[in-house]
């Protein structure tokens, strides 16, 4: 399950109200809106929350809020990393309503349309064009950004904060960057540790696991560390001694310098996943998978960022690429070709492709390899 996250904007709200009316609608069991979890900040054009945890509802959560202020309210949400949108409300009738993957649950809903952006600045009182962030989501503007001041691109969730950005209200004041926890922080270690291990063990992850899965260019140390020795001595003792957070800036200036190089997009991608969730409330997979993407593009049949990247994304959107680099791992990599297809009948399954799910699974069953949890479901749901 991917990430599941709800933002209310108040623009001109007063806070106490506004308080009071997620108090209100907190008191529905049916919104599952758990107060203790809610982070409010308030900017110069009026109060915003981030609902942590699980919430339904947001065009009701957004009406019920809107019918009890004076205020406009817009309800914004990332849906399973899949998709962002947003409900504009104002005194109990709706506004707006807009969602980057129209049809996604079914064909209209949600409706194929873009954004009211004069609607929307009406409401929030500013004068930058927003048009751009308000288009349903096409595969010829993917990986493009709306406007060349953007952080995120088109098919990237975290879009949402862009649009955010330009309203007033950063979303890094709602979650802010959180203090580096002490692994990362260590001083050298003793001969023969690593802080990969103590990182795994302190996890609860057994490293003689026989699930451990294959390792990758963004969780292998080993490999971040072979393609170190590529760079000069600070970069190499930074990967070294996982000082990802120093090592960042480094790589980017290497990859300004030397922009045709795999090696310095990869341990970038290496560095983002170590500091995945403990710098920043924003997610850096997307990070992660455009510097995967590139260093592809220089060694395209690199099996251990393969194998990185198709996990990175678990978006419907990607999954057609997910089986694009599985086909290739199976060619290069034959040694763990019933990993990958048993991962690429998963795939096959979620795009709707039971055809080709079917294939995979009977040439499993041929080959009598182990029948791992995975497999077993698979087999099962196709009553095989």
């Amino acid at each position: 399950m991917g990430l599941f996250l709800h933002t209310v904007l108040f623009p001109g709200g007063d806070e106490s109200a506004c308080q009071g009316a997620i108090e209100q609608a907190a008191g529905d069991p049916a919104m599952g809106i758990q107060l203790a979890q809610c982070r409010w900040h308030i900017f110069n054009k009026g109060p915003a929350v981030l609902i942590e945890g699980f919430c339904t509802g947001y065009d009701s959560l957004a009406k019920a809020l809107s019918l009890n202020l004076p205020c406009p309210v817009m309800v914004l949400y990332i849906y399973d990393d899949d998709f962002w949108g947003y409900y504009l409300w104002e005194h109990g009738v709706e506004l707006d309503q807009f969602a980057t993957m129209p049809n996604y649950f079914e064909y209209g809903s949600p409706p194929d349309r873009p954004g009211n952006a004069q609607i929307v600045t009406q409401c929030f009182g500013q004068p930058h064009e927003i048009d751009r962030y308000l288009l349903p989501w096409s595969e010829d503007r993917m990986d493009d950004t709306a406007y060349d001041t953007d952080n995120y691109v088109v098919g990237d969730c975290w879009q949402m904060a862009d649009l955010m950005n330009v309203l007033g209200f950063d979303y890094n004041m709602l979650d802010p960057p959180k203090e580096l926890p002490d692994i990362l922080k260590m001083p050298p270690l003793p001969p023969g540790i690593t802080r990969e291990m103590i990182i795994q063990s302190s996890s609860g992850h057994d490293p003689a696991s026989n699930s451990e899965p294959l390792p990758n260019a963004i969780t292998s140390l080993a490999y971040a560390i072979q393609r170190a020795e590529e760079f000069d001595t600070e970069i190499n003792q930074l990967i070294r001694d996982m000082c990802c957070q120093s090592a960042i800036p480094l790589l980017t200036a290497a990859i300004q310098a030397n922009p045709d190089q795999a090696a310095p997009y990869i341990l970038r991608a290496f560095c983002w996943n170590k500091l995945e969730g403990l710098t920043s409330g924003i997610s850096r997979k997307p990070d992660i998978d455009r510097d995967l993407t590139k260093a592809l593009e220089f060694e395209p049949d690199n099996v251990m960022v393969l194998r990185a990247r198709c996990p990175v994304t678990a978006t419907t959107n990607r999954y057609k690429r997910h089986i694009d680099d599985l086909t290739r791992l199976i060619e290069l990599d034959p040694k763990h070709q019933d990993q990958y297809q048993i991962d690429r009948a998963y795939r096959y399954h979620w795009i709707g492709d039971h055809d080709s799910a079917r294939a995979d699974l009977q040439d499993l069953l041929q080959r009598k390899v182990k029948k791992t949890i995975d497999l077993t479901y698979l087999l099962a749901e196709y009553r095989m």
